[in-house]
């Protein structure tokens, strides 16, 4: 998938549905800290919040690449996190769709258990 050509319309479509699970991420990510710090009762406590917040980031920094040759294992990760539907995908290639779901399958049975 390095190689491939994206069309006008489906780098609107990818870079629509990743940026949309991103800001719900992001939203998760929010609530859960305003929790954790609302919480904080110590001083050790902040830096619990700040490791979770560490965490939160690296994962998300390193999950979200935008580069069209990345984003099939973004979609595919996403579809695979249930951050996204198989139908939000519409208008893509079928050979676009065909990595996604590749992707999305990669790991599902280990996360079963």
């Amino acid at each position: 998938m390095q190689h491939t050509t994206w069309t006008d319309e489906e780098k609107k479509i990818a870079r629509r549905v990743a940026q949309a699970a991103l800001q719900r991420e992001l939203a998760e990510v929010m609530a859960e800290f305003k929790s954790r710090a609302a919480d904080a009762e110590h001083p050790d406590d902040m830096w619990s919040v700040l490791e979770y917040l560490a965490r939160a980031r690296q994962q998300i920094d390193t999950k979200y690449d935008f580069r069209y040759s990345q984003l099939p294992i973004v979609l595919g990760t996403l579809l695979r996190e249930k951050r996204i539907e198989a139908g939000d995908l519409t208008g893509l290639s079928d050979a676009k769709l065909r990595c996604v779901r590749a992707v999305a399958s990669l790991g599902a049975r280990g996360n079963a258990g």
